[in-house]
């Protein structure tokens, strides 16, 4: 971490003295690119369709990355990197550092555990280096220097990033005994890998000449978004908000690294925080004394306590609990005096980010719905689907937990309907419709294949037996 550190102060050191030709941080972006590989390939070219005329896409982009996209940047400028790998966290996670893949890849940057450890990444229950946007910056960029070091080539360094090296490099070795070019195009890779590189390509294309794609790319000033502040111990992320003045979720959104209310007692020592109220803060928490910025409470156990329901009482891990008391076993007394985090009651609004569901083969909005216990509708309202159309593989879906035990499906009426059978349907878009399984559909009216309906067909739902 104190490496990372050095590198962020001398970023802002070395950064201005760059000479920056333009104050939009994307043209800074166009005039130093590197990368000048074949776009006719057809993997590219179809990715470019997706950026064509998609004026959606593009503010997206902008929007997410304009609290973190300056900071990538200027990082690959300081280490002498091409630009181009500045925009790896929109391909890996369109900038969101809370996304979490269903392999349990998470942050900007999307690191999953394994190689997060190899790189030196910080985990537990306070905190979540891969989250954290300086270390988890610095140690894509390690990663990606020692790829491109091994392979002599940013393609493969990038899909190595992507698959793995272990998979490149048995590719190619397999292509050098068939006597075949090494090269990224002519690896035998997977799927998902052979999209990834050709994804970050189109990109590229599309920033530098957004004229030829008919899009506008919003303006982003080309300057530091946030400013890294020490601090002196642990500290309660509320009092950060207060003595800041910001509101707890752009603190949560400028450290997501942080799992909980309080920042990791044992470091990392630093947040962020925007430029032009870090310094005034920095004077405040200078003249706080430390015993403010966190507190502790005493807890007398009473009967029928145990270590399990005081963790949960007080937002704490179990195991965190046994350690900051100095217990070897879960055994407690009545009357007992333990130390316990003054965990607020705001720490799970606050942390309940949304959970990332990416679509599989077979998913349908009710199966996701009846997953994580919500509505087709709710599903349909966060993520501005239609709740008629199919889901297609790898879609990314938002699902609030908050809700998870707040909202109920409704409850299915108990009458028995019989549909007929509109132009245009499909079993699919009745089972959404109704909310049923497309196999009991299917079941109930003995149909062998969903595609095998046709108008003025009557389709039975027999909703009494869902009740």
């Amino acid at each position: 971490m104190q490496k990372h550190l050095l590198l962020f102060f001398g970023f802002l050191l070395s950064y201005s003295l760059v000479a920056q030709s333009s104050d939009d941080l994307w043209g800074d972006i166009r005039e130093r690119m590197v990368f000048d590989h074949v776009l006719d390939h057809p993997s590219v070219q179809y990715e470019l369709e997706k950026y064509t005329d998609n004026q959606y896409v593009i503010n997206r982009l902008a929007k997410n990355g304009q609290r973190y996209l300056f900071y990538t940047v200027s990082e690959s400028i300081n280490r002498n990197l091409p630009v181009e790998l500045a925009l790896l966290p929109f391909i890996e996670s369109q900038f969101d550092p809370y996304a979490q893949s269903s392999t349990g890849a998470s942050g900007i940057w999307q690191f999953i555990l394994s190689t997060a450890r190899e790189q030196k990444l910080k985990k537990n229950w306070w905190y979540d280096g891969r989250r954290d946007i300086v270390a988890s910056t610095g140690a894509a960029y390690d990663y990606l220097t020692k790829l491109h070091s091994k392979y002599d080539d940013w393609l493969l360094a990038i899909a190595a990033y992507n698959a793995g090296p272990n998979r490149i490099s048995k590719e190619i070795k397999k292509n050098l005994a068939k006597g075949l070019p090494t090269d990224f195009w002519s690896l035998n890779l997977p799927k998902e890998t052979k999209a990834y590189v050709p994804k970050l390509l189109a990109l590229v294309e599309v920033i530098k000449n957004p004229s030829k794609f008919s899009v506008d790319i919003p303006f982003l000033p080309n300057r530091p978004y946030f400013q890294l502040v020490t601090l002196p111990s642990q500290v309660d992320l509320m009092q950060v908000a207060n003595i800041s003045g910001l509101k707890l979720e752009v603190i949560y959104e400028l450290n997501p690294g942080f799992n909980q209310w309080a920042t990791d007692p044992n470091g990392p020592f630093h947040i962020l925080l925007p430029v032009g109220i870090a310094d005034r803060f920095q004077v405040i928490l200078d003249n706080t004394d430390p015993s403010e910025l966190v507190q502790w409470d005493k807890y007398l156990v009473k009967k029928g306590d145990t270590l399990t329901s005081i963790a949960k009482k007080y937002l704490i891990d179990f195991a965190l609990l046994k350690e900051i008391n100095g217990f070897k076993d879960d055994t407690i007394y009545e009357n007992e005096e333990l130390i316990v985090p003054r965990g607020p009651s705001w720490i799970k609004d606050y942390l309940n980010k949304p959970d990332i569901y990416y679509v599989k083969a077979g998913d349908s909005m009710w199966s996701i719905a009846k997953k994580f216990n919500v509505t087709i509708r709710d599903l349909s309202i966060w993520n501005d689907l239609n709740p008629e159309k199919f889901l297609l593989t790898d879609t990314k879906i938002l699902i609030y937990p908050k809700y998870f035990k707040e909202i109920k499906p409704k409850p299915v009426p108990k009458n028995n309907i019989a549909y007929p059978v509109k132009r245009g349907d499909s079993i699919i878009k009745i089972s959404n419709k109704f909310g049923i399984p497309k196999e009991w559909i299917l079941k109930w009216n003995d149909i062998p294949d969903e595609t095998l309906i046709y108008p003025g067909q009557i389709i039975e739902l027999k909703l009494s037996e869902l009740n």
